[in-house]
């Protein structure tokens, strides 16, 4: 038996002491039909073994709600039988029934409110929780269970949604990871042919100074035979002492025969230097560039097709800046206006906001810069402090730019239009040369959360070299 409070247990004195009025039957134990052994009672006056009770308790046994107590089998039969008792709700046997009872009206708690989360009784309903959100409690029950099981509903669902996600990312990941390979092995492809060009070029060029070196030593080693052969016939006739004879034959009968002149003969053996970056400059010329530039040409094909047209917000403007009234044209002027210092407002750099807000997708936007020494462009945090010096504007601080000035020759001469393109989700920034679609810059793994704006800094005057505006120009998509 779980609930031993249920029961009470004889002792064996009382037992003793009512035997000589009790009939043998009431010895036996209902259940084994056998004399009891360590006999208890239930609430409702039945007695049974402790053992058999235990065995039987959890199946037969039910406690009543409304009438607060506990039956055994026999003693329930009248709430299966009567119709007045039928209506009685019926549970499985507990302890501490008075728990259920309202302390204030005696009566059953049968109702719940949900405004206070407490189990009250028909009669609190009418009167300290009138108007409030009361259900009965097989409702709340059902409503509960409901509720967990949407919960369990929606996790599964959540984890679908995360395999999902992973499935995704592997399928784009085989697909990028396909695309790459590709465009590398034919990168690999071209750069083995110019390898392969230059080590024939090389051996080519080789072969022909060995071959031309060959042809003259043939024709030193003729030569020579022919002078070893004269030799030997001097050395016949000086055996003979006569000097006469020597002179005759060698002199006039057998002039020495005509040879080259191998003093300015020679084969100029080749440094070979520069011809590494002679291929090279041919690969990427020919096939490296175009290659490149073809891949280059669609990724930004593609991040044309998020373009937006940005305005600047003049309220961000730095003093010394000057907004164009189409919002399209942003410039220095020596000559501060007076405006009002809000925390919106650029205090410490020369910088500018767009109006546009994004905190998610991708978009693009091209600016002019032609004739500029000093720029940079990208994006803030709308939450980001604009009261910063330049060199606190960090990613940390909520600031991606791309700078361009007298330490950037390049970008500040050759530059005629940049292109910025931005993946939210992604966390990626690319700067591209809108003329060329090359790839000037890129940032990677940006954290970026809540909303980013379009930056612009058109720099100071340099001098009167960086007079001119940033223009941000429509897309030609």
């Amino acid at each position: 038996l779980s609930d031993t409070s249920l029961l009470t247990l004889y002792t064996n004195d009382s037992m003793a002491g009512v035997s000589c009025v009790l009939s043998e039957d009431q010895f036996l134990c209902s259940i084994c039909l056998e004399v009891f052994t360590d006999p208890v009672t239930t609430p409702c006056g039945h007695s049974f073994c402790n053992i058999c009770i235990n065995k039987h308790w959890d199946n037969s046994l039910k406690s009543c709600l409304v009438c607060q107590t506990s039956y055994c089998p026999n003693h329930l039969t009248p709430h299966n039988t009567v119709p007045r008792l039928k209506k009685h709700q019926l549970i499985a046997p507990v302890e501490n029934l008075e728990e259920r009872i309202c302390p204030e009206h005696e009566r059953l708690l049968e109702l719940f409110c949900r405004d206070h989360s407490q189990l009250i009784c028909v009669q609190c309903s009418y009167s300290d929780h009138k108007s409030h959100n009361t259900v009965p409690l097989k409702e709340q029950c059902e409503e509960e269970q409901s509720e967990l099981q949407q919960k369990i509903q929606e996790r599964k669902e959540k984890i679908q949604e995360l395999q999902r996600s992973v499935e995704l990312s592997q399928e784009n990941a085989d697909r990028e990871m396909k695309e790459g390979v590709e465009f590398f092995n034919d990168l690999m492809k071209l750069v083995q042919q110019s390898l392969d060009q230059f080590k024939q070029s090389i051996e080519q060029k080789h072969q022909e100074i060995k071959e031309k070196a060959e042809e003259l030593m043939t024709e030193v080693e003729s030569e020579i035979s022919a002078l070893e052969q004269r030799r030997a016939q001097m050395e016949e006739i000086w055996k003979s002492d006569d000097h006469f004879h020597f002179v005759q034959t060698f002199t006039s009968v057998k002039p020495a025969p005509e040879m080259n002149d191998w003093t300015e003969v020679s084969v100029r053996a080749p440094s070979y230097e520069g011809r590494v970056a002679i291929a090279v400059s041919e690969l990427l010329i020919t096939k490296l560039n175009p290659k490149i530039k073809e891949l280059f040409d669609d990724e930004l094909k593609q991040a044309k097709k998020h373009a937006v047209d940005v305005i600047l917000d003049p309220d961000t403007a730095h003093p010394n800046l000057d907004v164009s009234q189409n919002y399209k044209q942003v410039q220095y002027m020596v000559r501060q206006t007076f405006l009002s210092d809000t925390p919106e407002r650029f205090s410490k750099t020369l910088c500018v906001l767009g109006k546009q807000k994004f905190s998610s997708g991708k978009f693009y936007y091209e600016v002019q810069v032609k004739g500029k020494t000093i720029w940079y462009l990208g994006v803030a945090k709308e939450s980001a402090n604009r009261n910063m010096g330049s060199k606190y504007k960090t990613p940390q601080n909520g600031f991606w730019r791309m700078f361009a000035g007298n330490n950037h020759p390049y970008l500040c001469s050759a530059l005629v239009k940049v292109g910025v393109f931005v993946d939210y989700e992604e966390g990626l920034m690319c700067y591209f040369n809108a003329e060329t679609s090359a790839l000037l810059c890129f940032f990677s793994d940006c954290c970026f959360t809540g909303n980013i704006i379009p930056l612009l800094c058109p720099g100071n005057d340099d001098k009167g070299n960086n007079t001119a505006p940033l223009i941000l120009t429509p897309v030609n998509v």
